[in-house]
């Protein structure tokens, strides 16, 4: 496990710095896309305060990341070329850049979608739900997205046709899913240190599995993901409470009880280990067999590390299958892939979670020594007796106290 460690910090060490001298962020060259959001409409250079294109013909062109820096969707701006007219309509838009997961964001990145804000006037209320559609998995991209056409809207109408506009806030935004998260995570940290000391209480930790698949999977369809470390150490911050929540909820958990997350909130491992639950024979594996593929989910991490930190593309991270399941989006492969590793845990207990997860992978490496937690034959991970402690989930059944 040594190795592993030193070997994975070489690799994000060598990969980030070389994403810095071959991958820089590009700038993007929002001109090439003026004639899309205002066909016909001959603009010359950007300037002004706030800087923007025109007004030419009764229309203006703008950067919204120019205007709003600060707000952030789930993973980071989204920048937008708007096109408003000086009665404060907007008659052009387009997305120009975001960081959002596609898998919750594809039909937000559709034409379809966008045309709506097409025609609105910047004192239109801007409400999800009212004149805006939510779109289910992706509220945080929503409000971001929306927010960001508002405000960045209201504030050119203002200041470059001196237009009276309404204040920036617009639509109702809901702070209760990060603190259904965090109940839930500080409720598991309490069973969690209670069955330490009893064994009586064992059947609790169901009672944190079942609310994590319906509030973290289903509800707020945010497991935490691999892409919120690379997100973080790219310095790609969210304006969401719910992912600073999530993001320092699960780097606490590591430091006080390793792969904590997986064993007592991961919806997609409450589903595996469930699955593993219903009578049947399970697949003999090899000891040898079974450390040597438990390897593969470390070699995955350190590719996909190399990747995504070289080319500073996080998209080229996910292959998560419970960003699919739980964004209730995904193609034939994909959900292929679902469906393969639910099923197969009738077969081999978590099998996910034992060969191929990255989180499973990236708390592992980071879970301290812990020699009171020895296995035993109703091991949910299916353990070997005093295991390696990357591979334990702390579900408390071998724990032995001191």
């Amino acid at each position: 496990m040594k190795r592993l460690r030193i070997a994975a910090l070489i690799i994000t060490i060598a990969s980030l710095t070389a994403g810095f001298f071959f991958s820089p962020e590009k700038r993007i060259d929002e001109s090439a896309y003026l004639n899309e959001v205002a066909p016909e409409v001959n603009f010359g250079e950007k300037k002004g305060m706030p800087p923007h294109y025109g007004p030419e013909s009764g229309i203006t062109a703008f950067n919204t990341y120019d205007i709003v820096p600060s707000i952030r969707g789930y993973a980071g701006p989204i920048r937008l070329l708007i096109a408003l007219n000086s009665r404060g309509d907007i008659t052009g838009i387009r997305i120009l850049e975001h960081r959002e997961t596609k898998n919750y964001v594809q039909y937000m990145l559709s034409h379809e979608y966008l045309k709506q804000f097409t025609g609105k006037n910047v004192n239109d209320p801007f409400e999800i739900d009212k004149d805006i559609d939510a779109i289910s998995r992706a509220t945080e991209s929503v409000q971001a997205l929306t927010k960001t056409v508002r405000e960045s809207s209201r504030k050119v109408a203002s200041q470059v046709y001196g237009l009276e506009v309404k204040g920036p806030a617009g639509g109702k935004q809901s702070g209760i899913g990060w603190i259904l998260y965090l109940l839930l995570f500080l409720a598991a940290v309490i069973f969690y240190f209670v069955t330490r000391k009893t064994k009586v209480l064992l059947r609790s930790r169901d009672i944190c599995l079942v609310p994590g698949i319906a509030v973290i999977g289903v509800y707020l369809a945010t497991p935490f993901s691999i892409l919120h470390i690379f997100n973080l150490v790219l310095l790609r911050m969210s304006s969401s409470a719910l992912w600073y929540v999530i993001v320092i909820s699960a780097l606490i958990s590591i430091a006080i009880a390793g792969r904590f997350y997986c064993g007592w909130l991961c919806p997609f491992g409450a589903l595996a280990e469930f699955i593993g639950r219903i009578p049947s024979r399970k697949w003999e594996i090899a000891p040898e067999t079974d450390e040597r593929w438990r390897r593969l989910k470390y070699f995955l991490l350190c590719l996909i590390t190399a990747v995504v930190f070289t080319t500073r593309h996080t998209e080229y991270g996910n292959y998560e299958t419970y960003i699919t399941l739980f964004s209730f989006h995904g193609n034939a492969l994909t959900w292929s892939l679902v469906a393969l590793m639910l099923i197969i845990n009738v077969r081999v207990e978590r099998f996910w979670c034992r060969y191929l997860c990255p989180v499973a992978a990236f708390t592992g490496l980071l879970s301290r020594k812990d020699r009171r937690y020895i296995s035993r034959k109703d091991c949910p991970m299916a353990n070997k007796h005093n295991p390696l402690i990357s591979e334990c989930i702390r579900c408390n059944k071998c724990y032995i106290g001191k």
